[in-house]
């Protein structure tokens, strides 16, 4: 008998975290953070040694807990896809850096985070490997560079856990891989299972759309996006329709794009970036940050919810001209800055309240699946029972799925320990 403990992400998006207990071993799959913009919060804590940490991918809404499993001594291997790595020590490094800044506590150190890397070990698409009892394979999730679906073979019966995943490509990624195992438990993210994506197409043509028009007026158009696998879609997009102005990409983008094409076999041409990045141009700091705002620009810039970054920056310069433009190209969470401005149009902060006179618009580059297709991934798998996680609208989900006969549930904290 195999025990499942939901530690996070359970009826909302963040936090993510399960421990799974086989008796023999204890694998933990994510243990990420909910970011909010005062204190950021962490999945339940696990008592005791765990055997091994798999990782569905970098975003810190998946790892940003790890370091607290290396603390007081604790050592274990971290398995993920090689490009997690440097990514997760990117994403990390950031997180102590801005808790430092802020005067927030967090529940690790730079030293930890130093012994959590240290135990990172590479795994492959399709290669199984094996723990003390379970063998485990990752499946590509198509969600950013690195991001795997993890399944886990018991003997008896299976466990396929879906972290982020996308089964449409896009011009970063090839979709998730769909030649998959038969799964007797299936765990989904279920993001976006309120709702459908917009056609991709369309998004495409209104960037562009809002870019030229705002450029027309010699306006700086300031795009908004996550670090780590958005921006990077986002230049593939401004050079597949033509950059004839100014890019310019500003924050921890910089690095992330960088990682990531250091492993550009991952991508889905994976030259792609390498042809965006000759039209690209990295902001170095304050005083190229000033000079480049005085003209009509495209400016990429962090952070994808406006709670840190550049963005803050540019912000405060730019809020008040109509000319200008901004661009929100990622999901944005209850109680970050971003997502008060979509509610209020002000964008506040501990520092700033400003009434946005700048055109803002919120344009869908998810790379998760939507609503239709987190169903038809469902059916396709078939499984015996579906959990539901990772999502603001688990319950509705679980009650959608178990009217088209699947045995679905979405563990909530007091209904969180299951055995299968």
């Amino acid at each position: 008998m195999v025990r499942l403990s939901f530690l996070g992400a359970m009826n909302t998006v963040g936090a993510s975290g399960i421990l799974v207990d086989t008796g023999t071993e204890k694998i933990v799959l994510d243990y990420g953070t909910k970011i909010q913009e005062i204190q950021s919060k962490f999945p339940l804590p696990i008592e005791g040694r765990v055997d091994a940490i798999l990782l569905s991918h970098c975003h810190i809404d998946h790892s940003g807990g790890t370091p607290i499993l290396f603390t007081k001594g604790n050592s274990c291997s971290v398995y993920a896809v090689n490009v997690t790595k440097p990514l997760v020590n990117l994403l990390l490094l950031d997180s102590v850096k801005i808790s430092r800044e802020e005067g927030v506590q967090l529940p690790f150190t730079k030293a930890d985070v130093r012994e959590t890397i240290k135990n990172f070990s590479a795994v492959n698409y399709r290669v199984p490997f094996k723990l003390r009892k379970t063998k485990v394979t990752g499946f590509d999730a198509g969600h950013i560079p690195g991001s795997q679906m993890v399944f886990l073979d018991f003997g008896d019966n299976s466990l396929l856990y879906t972290g982020d995943f996308n089964t449409n490509d896009t011009r970063l990624l090839k979709k998730a891989d769909q030649n998959l195992p038969e799964v007797d438990f299936l765990i989904t993210e279920s993001t976006y299972s309120d709702r459908e994506h917009g056609e991709r197409k369309k998004q495409e043509n209104f960037l562009v759309k809002i870019i030229n028009d705002t450029l027309a007026v010699d306006g700086v158009c300031l795009v908004a996006g996550f670090a780590v696998g958005r921006l990077d879609e986002i230049m593939l997009v401004l050079d597949s329709y033509g950059i004839d102005y100014p890019v310019y990409l500003d924050g921890m983008a910089k690095k992330g794009v960088t990682i990531i094409n250091q492993f550009n076999n991952l991508l889905r041409k994976p030259k792609s970036l390498d042809k965006a990045l000759e039209k690209v141009e990295y902001v170095k700091d304050d005083r190229m940050r000033k000079r480049i705002i005085k003209q009509p620009c495209v400016i990429l810039t962090t952070s994808g919810m406006l709670s840190g970054g550049p963005i803050n920056y540019y912000l405060k310069r730019l809020y008040d001209d109509r000319d200008n433009s901004l661009v929100l190209t990622s999901y944005q969470v209850e109680g970050t800055p971003g997502k008060r401005l979509l509610e209020t149009g002000r964008y506040t902060t501990e520092e700033v309240d400003l009434d946005l006179k700048m055109f803002v618009k919120r344009l869908d580059f998810s790379s998760h699946a939507g609503r239709g297709d987190l169903f038809k991934f469902v059916e396709r798998v078939n499984p015996k029972k579906v959990f539901c996680i990772h999502g603001d609208h688990t319950e509705e989900f679980a009650s959608e799925l178990k009217e088209k006969g699947f045995d679905a549930v979405a563990p909530l904290a007091n209904n969180r320990i299951f055995e299968v």
